[in-house]
């Protein structure tokens, strides 16, 4: 489970997580695609080089995740939705949603809620 949050934290949030985050893309057989991609942030944009499969991969199918994973024991990995499209020679990712995920500890874990595992992007 998620919680949808403002992408506008999404700058501040790179200054925690860095740069350097996992892109995935959807292949025409419906298999995920995986690249680590090095990014910019560009007027509330992650821009990134283009990867032949991704860029491939976007045409016909733009909705894309970026995953950052925690950079400590139990921490948060930072998800990001978006939106992509290959704008020259980068590719350009619109969030559209993001939320910090981590796995929820079983003894505080109640019921269907994400009190324990998520947390606004910003938090």
């Amino acid at each position: 489970m998620s919680i949808s949050v403002d992408p506008g934290q999404l700058e501040a949030e790179l200054e925690r997580y860095g740069y350097s985050a996992f892109l995935l893309t959807v292949r025409d057989d419906e298999t995920s695609h995986v690249a680590h991609m090095t990014f910019r942030f560009d007027q509330g944009n992650l821009r990134c080089p283009i990867s032949r499969s991704a860029a491939r991969n976007v045409e016909q199918r733009p909705k894309v995740v970026v995953l950052w994973p925690p950079h400590e024991p139990d921490g948060y990995s930072m998800i990001v939705d978006a939106d992509c499209i290959v704008d020259e020679n980068e590719l350009c990712v619109t969030p559209t949603s993001g939320v910090l995920h981590r796995p929820a500890n079983p003894s505080t874990q109640e019921g269907d809620d994400c009190e324990g595992d998520c947390a606004p992007l910003g938090s």
